[in-house]
């Protein structure tokens, strides 16, 4: 039986490292050549968003007029995109939901067409992500293979051979077309001239067995063939002939009577109308395209500004939620979400987005004045001058600061869940193992900085202040550090502790930048959590297996996932009892990030959040916000 092979090629005119004076260039060596494939008999799938069509359109309608005809004569196919290319489990649901409106808009005007499939932008992709496009009224998704399934063990490796199905976090489903990673990059290095046709070919025919009846030829940048983007200095500067290339192995291909070419919603008639996968889990709540490098704090944490773009934009959101925005104002809020906005982007492009100058007032707070607060609010403070310990309880929550180590949380606990102490520090010593033989703390900052080879924290010893802020208790210190002064402090109403760094240094350091460490003081079992991610409902994970988010994959990328936490809270608990964390990315779009260790027959629970990581797209300079984040108890399945 013959293989059916197809292809997606990503068409971005977005791409980081390209200036839109080369957008004439890039159409004319790249996008060119794809519709000569269609007229030869090819039936290419093209997806792109509706500002890459509509920036062709701009420059050189004749491309956009033929390929409507080629549409028109089924001889290629349009895949979704959206409006632009966002990274759908680091916004909230309804930017997602705007996104694939406007893009469906964009093509329907400029096409006549609005396509049934799409292609997840950057293959990063959620159970919840799924509901958005299910409710767009999307068919399918094109999901990359590889890394799904090298995180899912109760996977079989014949949900290769053909179209799935996909569980959303909502329980519907989705049909799913696969890329694949391992694939399209194996073709690029036979266009880019690595390996041989041969070569090429006894791949393909190798991985192509009997049972695969579709398989994904190519489904990545169609920008990388007779044309380089400029990412990295190891490109070639002249290239030619790498479609010739291309056209000679399609051709080759056609002729193969084991490969039959179809465009992609025909490979949808292969579905396998079986039991849908659950794509994702606790140990990897997002999945992501290629190699582990290839993680979400690349489009959060690093590039030229990250976390300022995201946090200008989480503004711009909320902005437009309260004015009932028109369509030209979230299409410009999607814009200004664009992935290539946060990698490799150039100086000049990066220069016409006119940042704002962030200013940071020195929190001031008001003198503490107890005899003035309600009898219902009475603190009892107490200070052990001994062992630097300062101990404060409401009829709220009990709450102990070391002031040997910065003011972290010695224990924090709630009413509401009979003053069990839920976080705080694990002492050295606590787990009969010398790799974790350290103290782990809780709301203490961390940075590793790459150019000083250093680690700078706040656990020092520190002066505690009292103060008050809206009539309530305010506890604060002043540190001096290699990176500059840092002033954190706290604040107690009923049952909430609000915890906030303030950043004297306004420039990000070269450093991942890690802070506000909460650790879970029960150790008897693993830790549960939820959030958003990208998606309309909050989504649930039990973790089963150890897990480390702020492990570093190489000595150039320093973390390997995080929590992309869309509406600015996680919850966190053992058993039944937990803690709600909260924050509002307008003011910084920090990133959770979680581990989960073994100990002997114990578990270390923790949670932190950052400001920056380190990947190949971490230029100098940019922005170090304040942060400032709210503990409240809550249940595992809170009714609100």
């Amino acid at each position: 039986m013959a293989t059916n092979i197809y292809t997606v090629f990503h068409l971005n005119l977005a791409f980081s490292s390209i200036e839109e004076k080369q957008h004439i260039d890039v159409i004319k060596h790249c996008y060119w050549p794809l519709l000569k494939l269609a007229q030869q008999g090819i039936p290419v799938g093209l997806e792109m968003t509706a500002y890459t069509l509509e920036s062709i359109a701009r420059v050189d309608m004749e491309w956009v007029t033929l390929f409507r005809l080629l549409l028109q004569e089924n001889k290629c196919e349009l895949i979704a995109s959206g409006d632009s290319q966002i990274i759908g489990p680091l916004i909230p649901a309804d930017v997602n939901q705007a996104n694939l409106r406007l893009g469906q808009l964009g093509y329907a005007k400029l096409l006549g067409i609005m396509p049934k499939i799409a292609y997840i932008n950057e293959q990063v992709v959620s159970a919840g992500l799924l509901d958005v496009y299910i409710d767009a009224g999307f068919e399918a998704v094109v999901v990359e293979w590889d890394n799904p399934y090298s995180h899912n063990p109760n996977w079989n490796a014949a949900t290769l051979e053909r179209p799935q199905s996909l569980l959303a976090a909502s329980g519907r489903d989705i049909k799913v077309i696969w890329n694949h990673a391992i694939a399209f990059q194996k073709f690029q290095r036979y266009v880019h001239g690595e390996l041989t046709l041969a070569d090429y070919v006894d791949y393909l025919t190798t991985i192509c067995h009997p049972e695969m009846v579709a398989f994904p030829i190519y489904g990545s940048d169609a920008e990388v063939f007779d044309f380089r983007p400029g990412r990295y200095q190891t490109e070639a500067e002249t290239i030619q002939g790498e479609w010739q290339r291309i056209t000679k192995l399609f051709s080759f291909l056609a002729k193969e009577s084991h490969f039959n070419w179809q465009c992609p919603s025909e490979i949808l008639t292969h579905w396998n109308n079986s039991h849908p996968l659950a794509l994702t889990n606790a140990e990897h709540p997002v999945t992501v395209k290629k190699q582990a490098k290839y993680n979400i704090t690349r489009w959060a944490l690093s590039g030229r500004n990250d976390l300022l773009l995201n946090t200008l934009c989480y503004k711009q959101w909320q902005q437009l939620k309260q004015s009932n925005g028109d369509d030209s104002m979230w299409r410009a809020l999607c814009r200004m979400w664009s992935s290539d906005l946060r990698t490799h982007l150039t100086q000049s492009r990066y220069q016409q987005l006119e940042l704002p100058v962030i200013r940071k007032p020195v929190p001031d707070f008001e003198p503490w004045q107890s005899d003035q607060q309600p009898k219902n609010c009475v603190h009892d403070i107490n200070y052990d001058s001994e062992r630097r310990r300062l101990h404060v309880r409401t009829p709220y929550l009990q709450v102990s600061f070391n002031a040997n180590r910065g003011l972290a949380i010695d224990s924090l606990n709630f009413a509401s869940q009979q003053f069990q102490p839920v976080l705080g520090t694990l002492s050295h010593g606590y787990f009969d193992h010398i790799r974790y033989g350290a103290d782990f703390y809780s709301n203490h900052l961390l940075l590793e900085r790459f150019r000083d080879r250093d680690r700078v924290s706040d656990l020092n010893k520190v002066e505690y202040q009292l103060g008050q802020k809206d009539g309530c208790l305010l506890i604060f210190c002043r540190q001096q550090l290699k990176s500059g002064a840092v002033i954190k402090w706290y604040q107690l109403q009923k049952e909430s502790l609000r915890c906030g760094f303030h950043f004297e240094n306004i420039e990000r350091p070269e450093a991942a930048i890690r802070l506000g460490y909460i650790t879970l003081l029960d150790c008897s079992q693993r830790a549960w959590y939820a959030s958003h991610l990208g998606g309309y409902q909050r989504e649930y994970f039990q973790l089963a297996a150890d897990i480390d988010q702020g492990a570093p994959v190489s000595s150039i990328v320093s973390a390997n996932s995080a929590i992309g936490a869309t509406n600015g809270e996680l919850l966190l608990g053992t058993d039944n009892n937990g803690i709600k964390i909260s924050w509002d990315p307008a003011l910084c779009a920090a990133l959770p990030m979680i581990s989960s260790q073994k100990i002997n027959n114990q578990y270390l629970n923790r949670l932190w959040f950052s400001l920056a990581e380190a990947d190949e797209t971490l230029k100098q300079g940019g922005d170090l916000l304040d942060f400032e984040y709210c503990i409240t108890p809550t249940t595992r399945r809170p009714h609100a």
